[in-house]
């Protein structure tokens, strides 16, 4: 894909010079492209490689929508933009298709019969006045904003455990009490939280720690071996 779509590239600038600044850049404005049969042959095969990868995206995220429908019947996400995370995290987000997998895990679980709860990203704390981010409150009361460097939550209470699994244990006792109003109940969650504690943890274990500074609250990395110097022989068994 990566070479047709230089060579589209390349017969695209050879055969519209006018359309482009002497940096290289297309010029602003409605304009008309000339193309040629050679560009419109490479097309072609450019096309059918979007398609099959379109296809075999829709069969990935086919496959783990039922793989998660029976893991249960009651599903509880955060409302997001998807074209937001488009903006930040590009081609990624195009490849894996995050929207695509909750629109149709909303639509199988519905007509199975199941219920979907998609709720704010900021909540109502039940019994208060308080709204906060699931990612960066405890069920204690500690309410504290993290950076996105920051990928475990550890709070004076005790809990430790990876930031977006604890943000899903909380998402389990969001509540809707309206039309358009929700409320977390960290009461429950906090005397359910022993009997869920093992679980995450093991789970957490299974997670990679990503390359941030100590101060992040993650656990700490091995150590890693320096590198070896040009020149130097590799290391053999037995060699100190």
């Amino acid at each position: 894909m990566r070479r047709l779509q230089r060579r589209l590239d390349r017969s695209r600038r050879a055969n519209n010079p006018e359309t482009y600044l002497p940096d290289g850049t297309v010029k602003k404005g409605s304009k008309q492209w000339k193309k040629t049969k050679t560009y419109l042959k490479t097309q072609a095969p450019l096309a059918e490689l979007w398609r099959r990868l379109a296809a075999h995206r829709r069969s990935l995220i086919g496959k783990m929508v039922n793989e998660t429908l029976r893991m249960g019947n009651v599903f509880k996400f955060e409302k997001l933009s998807y074209r937001a995370l488009q903006r930040m995290f590009g081609k990624p987000v195009n490849t894996r298709a995050p929207g695509m997998f909750f629109r149709e895990l909303a639509c199988k679980a519905e007509s199975a019969g199941g219920k979907v709860l998609e709720f704010p990203t900021w909540l109502k704390v039940k019994g208060t006045g308080t709204h906060i981010g699931l990612s960066s409150y405890c069920f204690c009361g500690e309410h504290r904003k993290k950076s996105l460097s920051e990928r475990w939550h550890i709070c004076s209470c005790g809990v430790r455990c990876q930031r977006d699994l604890f943000s899903a244990y909380l998402a389990c006792f969001v509540e809707q009490i309206g039309q358009n109003d929700f409320e977390l109940d960290a009461g429950t969650a906090a005397r359910q939280w022993p009997g869920a504690e093992p679980l995450l943890q093991a789970a957490s274990g299974r997670i990679p720690n990503p390359r941030v500074s100590g101060s992040s609250g993650q656990p700490p990395r091995g150590q890693r071996g320096s590198r070896r110097k040009r020149g130097q022989p590799r290391p053999r068994p037995g060699m100190l």
